[in-house]
C-alpha cells in the first residue's frame, strides 16, 4: 500500500514538472512573436515612400533578451576555439621552480665557486654531479 502511494507521488511529481516545462516553453516561444492585435497602419508590412519600416519593432526587454541568446550561444564555440589556439601556443609544462640546479661532488654535496677554484689549478677538470645525478 505504501509502495502504491510512493508511486502515484512520483507520477504526480512528473505530470506537475512536464506542465511546467511546458509552460516555460510556451513563454520562452512567444518571447519573439509580436504582439497580436489589430495594426493602427497599414496590415502590409513594407517600406512606405518615405522609407518608414512599418512593422514590429521589439520592445527593449526583448531586444536584450536576444541579445543575450546571440552573445550567450556563440561564447561557447569562441572559448572553445580561443582555448584550444592558446593551449597550442602555451602547452602545460612539466618542471619545477625554474631556478639554477646546484653543481655536486661525488657524494652530492653542493660544490662552491670558491671552494673549488681554491683546490684547483687553471684547467683541472675533475668530474662533478650531473643534472640527474649522474
Amino acid at each position: 500500500m505504501a509502495l502504491q502511494m510512493k508511486s502515484k507521488r512520483r507520477q504526480l511529481h512528473s505530470i506537475i514538472l512536464v506542465g511546467a516545462c511546458l509552460l516555460a516553453a510556451t513563454f520562452l516561444v512567444t518571447a519573439f512573436v509580436a504582439p497580436q492585435g489589430a495594426s493602427p497602419r497599414n496590415p502590409a508590412v513594407g517600406m512606405l515612400a518615405g522609407g518608414e519600416y512599418t512593422g514590429f519593432v521589439p520592445d527593449m526587454q526583448r531586444r536584450q533578451l536576444m541579445n543575450f541568446v546571440v552573445v550567450a550561444s556563440a561564447a561557447v564555440p569562441v572559448s572553445v576555439l580561443l582555448g584550444g589556439y592558446l593551449y597550442y601556443f602555451y602547452p602545460v609544462v612539466d618542471g619545477g621552480s625554474g631556478g639554477a640546479t646546484p653543481c655536486g661532488d661525488v657524494n652530492g654535496n653542493p660544490v662552491l665557486l670558491d671552494d673549488w677554484v681554491k683546490a684547483h689549478k687553471d684547467n683541472d677538470r675533475e668530474l662533478v654531479q650531473g643534472l640527474k645525478g649522474d
